[in-house]
């Protein structure tokens, strides 16, 4: 018998040892019947279990989600008279009020909010509404029609603002996480991943063209504009924008468009000091030596397809005041050889209002130098 104690206090400390990893790994017994059931589903989860299994997109949707806000906005758009369409007689047009919505982001704890230009824009009256449920009147501040950004500004204080991450870290296979304001269903979120991180020249509208774009397939819909593409550690990487669409008004396949955070954050700060964006101007409208084009130049003697071609210099541009004409070919700019319009346009933007440039030029057979003092862009420069 005594032989039989040791063996049986091994096996009842065994057993309990046993019982207590398994309750700390979430295990429990349920008793029989309906009342065991309902025990078990009324218990709240075990932290040790969410401690160990962790759902890195929920923790990320926590960090940045209460930053993301929904966009209402009434803006007015006028409609022809239907008396005039009857009858033929010019009568002044009729307005009609529009309403519209969208995301953003708020960037600063005072109440600065990041979103899409062509959300805001026409908008009489914008409102702002957090994931907990406060609203507030929001107010431009500025915007950028050409990377269809702007900032709204809210009278508040201690607000969630978002973390930028570094939008030119990412790599095509990352995750990517879409929070926003989609068909009206706030702080909806979607998981993708980056399907590639510069997509260049992309037309998001008659006129509109985006310069740098990251491509997602997270699922984004019409009112996601201006909400977040996070990464997974909860970082803003860039502001949700377009989508591509096989049909008018088709919905997500899988094809979204972000704006950069970098350049969002870079555009943000000058709409926030100056209210407008400051642009270097050369004002000339440009092409590709190719097709046609290419053919006709080498009959007349300019062999290659590097250089841009100038198809018209602006009226009162300082382009034009310097003589540049339509049939000009920009080889070179500060003895940097210019391979296409894109990487001249490139070049004239790394440099500042009042900078000069030294730009070389091919005229139907001569090379001649041209110095330029670049100007201000006007806001309806082409």
């Amino acid at each position: 018998m005594k032989k039989l104690i040791p063996f049986v206090l091994v096996f009842v400390i065994g057993f309990a040892v046993c019982a207590w990893v398994l309750r700390e790994l979430g295990y429990t017994t349920i008793p029989f019947g309906k009342g065991g059931v309902i025990s078990a589903l009324s218990r709240n989860p075990s932290s040790a279990i969410l401690s160990q299994k962790g759902n890195v997109i929920a923790d990320a949707v926590q960090h940045l989600g209460p930053a993301v806000v929904n966009i209402d906005i009434i803006g007015e758009q006028e409609v022809t008279n239907p008396f005039e369409q009857l009858f033929g007689i010019p009568m002044a047009p009729q307005k009609t009020q529009v309403l519209g919505q969208g995301s953003g982001v708020i960037i600063s704890a005072d109440g600065f909010v990041l979103t899409n230009n062509h959300v805001v824009e026409g908008a009489k009256q914008i409102t702002v509404r957090l994931a907990d449920g406060q609203h507030f009147k929001g107010r431009i501040i500025g915007r950028d029609a050409r990377t269809d950004i702007a900032v709204v500004k809210v009278d508040s204080k201690n607000l969630p603002a978002a973390e930028f991450g570094d939008s030119n870290a990412i790599r095509a296979g990352d995750w990517a996480i879409a929070i926003g304001n989609p068909l009206g269903f706030g702080n909806s979120v979607t998981v993708g991943v980056i399907s590639a991180t510069k997509r260049t020249d992309l037309p998001v509208g008659p006129g509109k063209v985006l310069a740098e774009a990251i491509q997602t397939d997270a699922a984004i819909n019409r009112g996601n504009s201006g909400g977040a593409l996070a990464n997974i550690d909860g970082q803003l990487i860039g502001i949700n924008t377009a989508i591509y669409s096989t049909e008018a008004g088709q919905g997500s396949i899988g094809i979204g468009f972000a704006i950069p955070s970098n350049t969002a954050r870079k555009v943000a700060k000058q709409l926030i000091e100056k209210g407008r964006i400051v642009r270097p101007w050369l004002g000339v409208q440009l092409a590709d030596i190719s097709g046609e084009l290419a053919a006709w130049y080498e009959q007349h003697g300019y062999k290659g397809r590097d250089g841009a071609v100038v198809m018209a210099a602006v009226p009162g541009s300082p382009a034009a005041r310097k003589g540049l004409m339509q049939g000009d070919i920009i080889t070179q700019i500060d003895d940097k050889k210019v391979a296409n319009p894109d990487m001249l346009i490139t070049e004239i933007n790394k440099h500042k209002v009042g900078d000069v440039v030294k730009l070389s030029i091919w005229r139907m057979g001569r090379s001649q130098m041209v110095i330029i003092k670049l100007e201000e862009m006007p806001p309806d420069a082409g």
